[in-house]
């Protein structure tokens, strides 16, 4: 243990060395002072447990010693004990307990009693720094814990803002899937709508198993071509590297798929017993392909039309994703890649993660006046949006996907609105909000967030919550003051 150190006072040094002797065997630090002067100096330079102080001395006496020394903070409740060679009234007992002694010893003392009574003092003076130390000890942990708590709870706050946005997105996918699909009859668009509702699920059911971290390419093309097996497993074929998809990218290109599956299943290879489908994908530098090769299927001819799939293919891979399509119409089957950039999106199974955005590469429409700007991550989504709008009276302009090429839009283009997704791929739209503001553009934001998240400088900008109704956007449009005839 660390030995504590004990303070003797008194103006005369045999009866110093006589304490020093009578508390040797203590094993404590002895520190000597002749006089009360010199004893505030060993107080102040040094941490002292107990104080051994004669009543009588000529410059500074006991009294007024121990007066000084409970006036420091530290000191307050140090143990001082009384030392004295004349018979104390009980007054003068009185006023040395009142100035703060612990204790009187008259002389001649007696060691034993000395050395006992100093020992009990320096016993309770560890006992009082080792409860003191245990307190600090417990605060701190109180304190950690305390703010462990803290944490913890902001970390769940955020998750229960991230789960609500992610289930209003995926309710805006959802809608967008209603509105834009296209039936004869009524059997025929349940079964649409069905089909590309399992294809959500099944890469949601896949994140979900990753803890939304990313999803396997071949585990979500093999979900796809399941239902088309057959036993000997011959007609179907998918091969290429270990590839990881970013959670939007998953869901994006597992609908794409779908309907490339969709379309084989009813015009394609897949509508006869003796067709083939393989599907290859390779992992370049800079992108990943995916090939797409049917065969033994019924001939083939390029459509005369573009029909909702088509759309949805083109939209997601080369709108949302900045990729591209291309279509092969070979009598014998049809011959599609779908090319998506890496960076940011796609990575090996080995590899790191990038955080970079990436920036599209897609040029906005020549439009004049009179139109309304989409600016929207979600491909379905955009196209829902724009249809909506252009119910509404308006053109559309765009839509667009990432911030940059917003940007440029509305430093160059001419348009009456805007509607703003406020996260694009996890960055804030707020830089075009400003831009906007300064050409005083009316402007709208959308969002699967609360609204109770929004910058303060827009707290009188509309906010609609995904999944967006025409009639909370027609009012947005309204309250922005934009012409009652095309509203």
């Amino acid at each position: 243990m660390e030995k504590v150190n004990i303070l003797l006072v008194d103006d005369q040094p045999a009866k110093l060395i006589a304490y020093e002797v009578i508390l040797k065997d203590l094993n404590e630090h002895l520190i000597k002072a002749s006089s009360g002067r010199e004893a505030l100096g060993h107080l102040l330079k040094n941490d002292i447990g107990v104080v051994l102080v004669d009543v009588s001395m000529p410059d500074l006496d006991g009294f007024e010693l121990v007066s000084m020394i409970r006036e420091h903070p530290r000191y307050e409740r140090t143990a001082v004990i009384f030392v004295s060679a004349i018979h104390l009234s009980e007054i003068d007992a009185l006023r040395g307990y009142e100035k703060g002694a612990v204790d009187y010893v008259p002389v001649p003392v007696i060691p034993e009693v000395l050395r006992a009574k100093v020992r009990i003092f320096v016993d309770l003076y560890r006992k009082t720094r080792e409860l003191e130390r245990l307190n600090a000890e417990l605060e701190q942990r109180v304190a950690e814990r305390t703010a462990d708590l803290t944490a913890a709870l902001d970390r769940q706050a955020i998750l229960a803002r991230e789960v609500d946005h992610r289930a209003k997105n995926a309710l805006a996918v959802v809608q967008s899937i209603v509105r834009l699909t296209r039936a004869n009859d009524v059997p025929s668009y349940v079964h649409a709508v069905e089909g590309r509702m399992r294809a959500l699920a099944r890469a949601h059911d896949l994140l979900s198993q990753s803890r939304w971290e990313g999803a396997s390419l071949a585990r979500l093309i093999d979900e796809e071509l399941e239902p088309y097996r057959t036993r000997n497993g011959s007609r179907l074929a998918a091969e290429g590297p270990a590839v990881v998809l970013q959670p939007s990218v998953a869901q994006t290109l597992g609908l794409a798929v779908h309907e490339l599956v969709t379309n084989a299943a009813k015009y394609g290879a897949l509508s006869i017993p003796d067709g083939r489908l393989k599907i290859v994908w390779d992992l370049r530098p800079s992108s990943l392909v995916i090939g797409w090769n049917e065969s033994g299927g019924p001939e083939v001819t390029r459509p005369s039309q573009q029909g909702f799939g088509t759309k949805l293919i083109e939209a997601s891979i080369q709108g949302q994703l900045n990729g591209r399509v291309s279509y092969g119409w070979h009598p014998s089957g049809l011959q599609c890649e779908l090319e998506i950039p890496r960076q940011g999106q796609v990575e090996s199974s080995g590899g790191r993660r990038s955080s970079e955005v990436l920036e599209s590469t897609r040029e906005p429409q020549d439009v004049a006046g009179g139109h309304v700007m989409v600016v929207e991550d979600e491909a379905l989504v955009a196209m829902m949006m724009g249809d909506i709008v252009e119910k509404l009276g308006f053109s559309v302009l765009g839509p667009f996907n990432d911030l940059s090429t917003a940007l440029r839009a509305a430093s160059t283009r001419e348009f009456a609105a805007a509607v703003l997704d406020i996260n694009l791929a996890g960055e804030l739209v707020y830089p075009l909000a400003d831009v906007l503001s300064e050409r005083g553009v009316p402007f709208i934001f959308v969002t699967g967030y609360n609204s109770d998240h929004i910058d303060e400088r827009f707290s009188d900008v509309p906010v609609l919550q995904k999944p967006v109704q025409i009639a909370d956007l027609k009012g947005a449009f309204r309250s922005q003051g934009l012409p009652r005839e095309a509203a």
